[in-house]
């Protein structure tokens, strides 16, 4: 073959290859749009919406192969997938799935698990609203464990890209801690006062 034939093979080649860019491109779109409309869902508590919406992007990630797990957009995609499916399983307190059976690469798994963080907070603050101490407490030790779970990568951000995020979920946490014992003394002077109250009218 001469050299026009081989670079004509190799056009094929790459053709190929931004045509299924292109293909992969708009899946990770479409990953991220119903992964963020379910983690809307999940806030709302509308958890079957939630549950269902998950179902849809699994079902398109399970049409991806390894090859387009490569492309660095879609891996921003998977992580939103990953925060999703794994928030919705910490609220919901089911069993936590594994990468493998969410079909993403580790990477992608571990830095929505580091999201899910910032998601757990934003419940916690709400269920504050509502004096249930005891779940709050459940949600905070949880929020611990994943912190320190994620603490245990140390690796340059061209393996995972981490730090950033653990960095912020380091804020997250002493913030929320923070705002969790705020809101127990405050319980517990209006529970002192409303007594001292009630003593007062007897």
């Amino acid at each position: 073959m001469n050299l026009n034939g081989i670079i004509n093979e190799i056009k094929k080649e790459l053709d190929g290859k931004d045509k299924r860019r292109e293909e992969v491109f708009a899946s990770a779109r479409e990953i991220r749009r119903i992964s963020t409309k379910a983690m809307r869902e999940i806030h709302k508590e509308n958890y079957e919406e939630a549950r269902a919406l998950i179902q849809d992007s699994k079902a398109m990630v399970s049409k991806l192969s390894s090859e387009d797990m490569t492309f660095s957009f879609l891996q921003e995609a998977l992580q939103e997938y990953s925060e999703a499916v794994l928030t919705y399983a910490f609220l919901k307190k089911e069993k936590i799935p594994t990468p493998l059976e969410l079909g993403i690469p580790s990477e992608a798994y571990v830095l929505g698990l580091a999201d899910s963080i910032g998601e757990l907070r934003r419940y916690i603050l709400d269920v504050i609203r509502k004096d249930d101490f005891e779940e709050v407490e459940y949600f905070i030790d949880l929020m611990d464990e994943i912190f320190h779970e994620i603490m245990a990568f140390d690796y340059p951000s061209a393996i995972i890209p981490i730090r950033r995020k653990q960095d912020v979920a380091r804020i997250l946490l002493e913030k929320t801690r923070g705002e969790v014992t705020l809101a127990l003394k405050q319980t517990k002077l209006e529970k002192k006062l409303e007594g001292a109250k009630l003593g007062k009218m007897e």
